[in-house]
């Protein structure tokens, strides 16, 4: 590294700040300033309070390796390839992959697909299933998100949408038994998962747990199952673990009355397990800890309720109709009290006289709820209603719906 430096005289003017003296009287010649040609200098004073000197050095910048400099010239492509595909849904990207043959190598090498599957998280539709029949998609955006196989045809056998996380989805097969699935219908990758050690009975309540993370690159997922060995009201939990390919029953038992039966399949978030009983509690399952906990559901809470994610704390939505109009109301906080209470667009909502029921919450601000034969996506804070499908007679039976984000990550 160069140091230049230039010595000039300095004539100090009759300001009190360029005034050195002391109580005698007698004036100090004013210390010489070094002045530098390119400054990342500063200030300093030695021992003396008269003596002032001002240090600098210059840097020459060119002395500097190559990626210490900044890039003059950024093509626009490398942007985009690093700063937009990878926030990007699996549909748009796999149109991108005829870009070129470079674009395609990036889009399909798993650094990407980590990349992906981190940074992007919204849910981009609902898979739903009606009895007896082969599930299929409704997607937020038509042009943005999508599937091939709604129906998944691609898993060796008909199944039973059960649970979703992340991009991932759980089916179990529709002959009874104990056998289970997890694909992403984006890529129509899949796995069977080997035989549970136990009988979970005909309808367990499963709950899918996957958190991207930097730190999880090979996407390592859990499958927790809360089921009931026999008639009495004790909960037992099995949990499948993708990084050992193999099943272990948590030591944890619950015996608490008010969970002693669950209302279908449950709601991950942050390393635990949530459940709605029929009893009006939820039962929570800590997986890092493996521990039990029981909440508190407010008054009213049924199936027509349920339980959401919202600007990530957990909440109840709670339709309910109050003379000619609609309300929702969400509940938060460990004691599940009453935090908002918004009353919908009565010039949409007016004419449907069905009872409202809450589906799920998406990305934050947008609520799904059915009326009939009609799945709705409320924006909350714009006010403002959007018809998803209008089903048809036959729509009366629907039973799940479940989140999906359009991801790339990988089941193996």
């Amino acid at each position: 590294m160069a140091t230049s430096v230039d010595s000039k005289e300095h004539s100090t003017g009759n300001s009190e700040e360029g005034d050195l003296s002391d109580d005698s009287g007698q004036e100090y010649p004013p210390s010489p300033v070094h002045e530098v040609k390119l400054v990342d200098g500063y200030d300093v004073f030695d021992g003396s309070p008269n003596d002032r000197k001002r240090i600098a050095l210059v840097v020459d910048y060119s002395e500097f390796p190559g990626p210490k400099r900044f890039k003059q010239n950024i093509e626009i492509e490398d942007v985009v390839k690093e700063h937009v595909l990878p926030f990007l849904p699996a549909k748009s990207l796999f149109r991108f992959r005829a870009v070129s043959k470079e674009w395609d190598q990036l889009i399909t090498s798993p650094f990407f697909i980590h990349q992906q599957s981190h940074h992007f998280r919204d849910i981009s539709g609902l898979f739903c299933q009606l009895p007896g029949d082969a599930p299929f998609f409704v997607s937020l955006n038509g042009d943005a998100y999508g599937v091939p196989s709604p129906s998944l045809s691609f898993l060796p056998e008909p199944v039973t949408v059960r649970t979703s996380c992340n991009g991932l989805l759980c089916c179990q097969s529709c002959n009874g038994e104990n056998t289970y699935y997890i694909c992403n219908p984006a890529t129509r990758e899949w796995r069977t998962l080997p035989k549970s050690n136990l009988y979970h009975g005909p309808e367990p309540a499963l709950a899918l747990a996957f958190e991207p993370s930097v730190l999880n690159f090979a996407a390592h997922y859990q499958l927790i199952c809360a089921f009931s060995l026999t008639d009495h009201p004790v909960i037992c939990f099995e949990i499948f673990s993708s990084r050992s390919s193999s099943w272990r029953l948590a030591d944890t038992e619950c015996c608490e009355l008010d969970a002693s039966k669950l209302n279908g399949d449950g709601l991950f978030m942050k390393g635990v397990a949530f459940w709605e009983t029929s009893a009006g509690h939820i039962l929570a399952f800590d997986l890092n800890e493996e521990q039990y906990g029981i909440l508190s559901l407010p008054l009213g809470s049924g199936p027509h309720g349920a339980l959401a994610e919202m600007h990530g704390e957990l909440c109840y939505i709670l339709p309910h109709r109050k003379g000619y109009e609609y309300n929702l109301d969400i509940y938060g906080d460990m004691d599940m009290n009453l935090k908002h209470s918004i009353s919908l667009d009565g010039d949409f909502f007016g004419e449907f006289t069905e009872k409202m029921r809450a589906l799920v919450c998406v990305n934050s601000d947008v609520v799904i709820v059915n009326i009939g034969r009609i799945l709705i996506a409320y924006d909350v804070k714009a006010g403002k209603a959007e018809v998803l499908r209008s089903g048809t007679r036959t729509d009366d039976g629907y039973v799940r719906y479940l989140p999906y984000v359009n991801s790339l990550v990988r089941v193996h």
